[in-house]
């Protein structure tokens, strides 16, 4: 061994040469005693004086570049002579990235250390200590770290772990010298023992592959009892696992203690180790206090194989080994034989299953086993569909009952990790699992509605949904929503619109009962189906359904739908009838319900088909004297009680409007609009009045006195024609009048209403109308006088009319006289101009066809 003292370029410090023999000292009494074999230690460090050397190497260098300068300087060879090693220590406190050292080998019996300054406290010699196993070849002693407590993990064939939650984590097994350094130099653990052949070779019992339970007893690590440690070859894995006993014994005495007091689970991992803790979950920092497994704790590998720990003294432990096939068949065994239904057995025990299980055939069936669950036996038809849906591997996993009888109707279930398998005569055996078996639960099982299963679970459905189909019924899942029951009449109706790839999509509830006679309904994704006995299941969606539950659903006016929804309608409309009425929907417009006397009037008008279309509101009511209305495309139907319902559109229904609808002199609508009168006229009758309409004059309503009039004249047929205005009031004497394409009507009150027309009408204009001298008519016109004469009086006067000569008004005196004389009849005969008065002396006279009368009572002739 060559020791140097170096002092580099940039740094320059003391090295004591005390300092430098005491650790090297150290690491020389280590070794030999690791190495120790039959003939004397393997290892024994010459320890000659230390050199002194000035560097060009620098304290920035990285500590490999350093050495490689100091080693190039010193001469040392790249290929040094076996067993002879170089150790070199720096003038700088610290080496790069925070080492405390560093060590390489060479074939493993030769290499170099460097150290930095050997500081205050002891660890210098551990380091340098830990330093010379990298040259004897060895690597660092590490932990297994599993985020989620495993105890052991398979290594994928690339390397990686099964277990994604676990790593490596370097240096934290520190219950060897080849953990993170420390102030004492513990044991290196067995494997890499025996990974540099150290000592006699005897140190570890290989217990081989593990089987049956076998009991073994250890002794202190740290000592040097023959057989003190033991391996064991896992029969699954064929991982080879060490188990020591750490006691504070030797170089263990001052690690060895509380929680790191007991048994060491380690493995190789080349030429270093991995140490298996009792927790895996990490631990803050290098040094751990629990690195140890105590009396009562078992360690089990990744394939099964179990270490229990039984005792631990003061000198030594108790450990038992056994393999899963062991501990399966001690779990198997009474199981087979307290059912007779598998006979005898035809294999031995089988292991390598998943999760660690093993499983044991016989005539009748098998039973398997796997740790934390038990060993439970299949057989027959529950075995037969366990098996097609991949026994173990498929998605129920393994048994955790075994099969129970005493179900309805004879039937039998076993529970299985994922679910379970009901078996029924006449029926078969299928299995329930996830959110189709909780939903068949909450229904009773094999009891309730749905009954025993009659498939398996059958997925590839719409939007990566499953079924399963039940005596009862089904169960339908789908991603996002659940598992939903259905069955009976809800069912039935479901499966005519096309169950989940129907217009209503998924079931979102089970059946709901208890409504209101009976009724049970279920809410699907896109609507509901209702059921009510004797009327059946129907389905309601989208516009419909939304105006039916405005409506209070089933409760409501319409009551429960008697048919789905039907379409085909006039401009793509749709509609669905219920107990008390229909829902139409059209698009654009929207759904409305029509029921009782609306409804029955709008369906004598066509329905969507007539002159009304489609509804554009629901019922609305709250009108005068109990009313209601609804609006449709081209008009609305009016019902009130005691008059009946009748639908208003068009121009009579405008004019209407503009009187105040059922608020105002015409009131409700009291029979349809009827059409076919003269010139293709309509009319509409109402409370207090009509409404009559023609093509080119519009639509006016009449009522009262003026009506009456009318009517006596023949309404539109008569002389009058239609009415071409509605009654205008606010004349003298609070008179009104209406205009008609003939005439008018004028009604004033305490005289009445009375038709004017032709030419009477014309003179009794030029004179002012009822703002003039007659003031307002009195009598209708009145014909049949001589020479086709005809006559109409006023208040204050007549106008008579005659052809070839025209109409005139008579008044005050001369019309005295005329009479006298015996009006048209007499000497006079008729008017031939109105009366014609002087306006300085308002003397009046009158020419007549044979003479003249003047307001003084004279009469001329001739």
């Amino acid at each position: 061994m060559r020791i140097v003292k170096v002092q580099l370029a940039d740094r320059k410090a003391d090295i004591y040469d005390t300092d430098v023999i005491g650790a090297v000292s150290t690491a020389n009494n280590y070794w030999q005693a690791m190495t120790t074999g039959p003939n004397g230690p393997r290892i024994r460090m010459n320890l000659g004086t230390p050199e002194n050397w000035t560097s060009k190497a620098t304290s920035t260098q990285s500590y490999s570049a350093m050495m490689n300068t100091i080693s190039a300087e010193l001469g040392w060879p790249a290929s040094p002579s076996p067993w002879t090693a170089l150790v070199v220590f720096v003038s700088t406190p610290t080496l790069s990235d925070g080492a405390y050292g560093a060590g390489w080998s060479y074939n493993g019996t030769s290499g170099r250390v460097i150290m930095p300054l050997p500081g205050p406290n002891q660890m210098t010699s551990s380091v340098l200590t830990h330093e010379f196993g990298h040259v004897l070849g060895l690597m660092h002693a590490n932990a297994l770290q599993c985020s989620d407590g495993a105890q052991d993990v398979r290594t994928n064939p690339d390397g990686t772990f099964a277990n994604a939650s676990c790593s490596i984590q370097d240096y934290k097994d520190t219950l060897d010298l080849m953990g993170a350094s420390q102030p004492s130099q513990p044991v290196i653990s067995s494997p890499m023992w025996e990974f540099g052949g150290f000592g006699r070779g005897d140190e570890i019992l290989d217990a081989g592959s593990a089987g049956t339970r076998m009991s073994f007893t250890l002794k202190p690590w740290a000592g040097t009892e023959a057989n003190r440690a033991l391996k064991f070859t896992d029969p699954v894995s064929g991982e080879v696992y060490y188990i020591e006993l750490r006691l504070p014994v030797g170089y263990d005495s001052a690690v060895a203690v509380n929680g790191n007091r007991g048994v060491k689970v380690v493995q190789a991992l080349g030429a270093g180790s991995i140490a298996l803790q009792p927790s895996t979950l990490g631990f803050p920092g290098y040094y751990g206090k629990n690195q140890a497994w105590q009396p009562g704790q078992t360690f089990t590998t990744h394939a099964g194989t179990r270490v229990s720990i039984d005792w631990l003294s003061s000198t030594a432990a108790g450990v038992t080994i056994e393999s899963v096939a062991g501990v399966a068949a001690r779990a198997i065994a009474p199981v087979a034989s307290a059912t007779a239904s598998l006979g005898n057995a035809t294999s031995g025990v089988l292991c390598g299953l998943r999760d660690g299980g093993c499983y044991q055939a016989f005539e009748g069936g098998t039973v398997h086993w796997v740790p934390g669950v038990g060993a439970y036996a299949t057989w027959g038809g529950i075995r037969a569909t366990w098996g097609a849906l991949g026994y173990e591997n498929g998605k129920l996993g393994y048994p955790v009952t075994n099969e129970i009888c005493g179900l309805a109707n004879g039937g039998c279930y076993q529970g299985f990790q994922g679910g379970t398998i009901h078996y029924a005569p006449g029926i078969g055996a299928y299995a329930t699992w996830g959110g189709i078996r909780t939903s068949w639960g909450a229904l009773g099982y094999e009891n309730g509605k749905l009954g025993y299963p009659v498939t398996n679970e059958i997925c590839g459905l719409a939007n990566g949904g499953c079924y399963q189909g039940f005596q009862g019924g089904t169960i339908h899942y789908a991603p996002g929503i659940g598992a939903y029951a259905t069955w009976g009449g809800i069912r039935a109706t479901w499966g005519a619109l096309g169950y989940e790839n129907g217009k209503l999509g998924y079931p979102v509830t089970n059946e709901i009962c208890g409504l209101v006679n009976g009724g049970c309904y279920q809410g699907f994704q896109n609507g509901t189906i209702h059921y009510a006995p004797g009327i059946g299941a129907y389905a309601t969606w989208g516009g419909i359904r939304a105006t039916w539950g405005a409506l209070g659903y089933e409760n409501g006016k319409l009551g429960y739908p008697v048919t789905n929804e039907i379409c085909g309608l006039v401009n793509g409309g749709c509609y669905q009838g219920f107990q008390n009425g229909t829902i139409h929907y059209a698009p654009g417009i929207g759904a409305y319900a029509t029921s009782g006397p609306i409804r029955a009037t709008w369906g004598t008008l066509g329905y969507e088909k007539g002159k009304l279309g489609y509804p554009v509101t629901n019922e609305i009511c709250g009108l005068v004297n109990g009313g209601c209305y609804q609006g449709f495309q081209n008009g609305t139907i009016h019902y009130a009680p005691g008059i009946g319902a009748y639908a208003t559109s068009g121009p009579i229904r405008a004019t209407w409007g503009t009187l105040g609808y059922e608020k105002g002199k015409l009131g409700y609508p009291t029979g349809v609009e009827v059409c076919g009168l003269v010139n293709g006229g309509c009319s509409q009758d109402f409370q207090g009045g009509a409404i009559h309409y023609a093509p080119g004059i519009g639509a006016h309503a009449t009522w009262g006195g003026i009506r009456t009039t009318w009517g006596t004249l023949g309404y539109e047929n008569g002389k009058l024609g239609y009415p071409v205005t509605n009654e205008i009031c606010g004349l003298v004497n609070g008179g009104c009048y209406q205009g008609y394409q003939n005439g008018t009507i004028h009604y004033a009150p305490g005289i009445g209403a009375y038709a004017t027309s032709g030419p009477i009408r014309a003179t009794w204009g030029t004179l002012g109308y009822e703002n003039g001298k007659l003031g307002y008519p009195v009598t209708n016109e009145i014909c049949g006088l001589v020479n086709g004469g005809c006559y109409q009086g006023y208040q204050n006067g007549t106008i008579h009319y005659v052809p070839g000569i025209g109409a005139y008004a008579t008044w005050g005196r001369i019309r005295t006289t005329w009479g006298t004389l015996g009006y048209e009849n007499g000497k006079l005969g008729y008017p031939v101009e109105n009366p014609r008065c002087d306006a300085v002396s308002a003397a009046c006279v009158q020419r007549f066809q044979h003479g003249n009368v003047s307001d003084t009572g004279a009469v001329s002739l001739g």
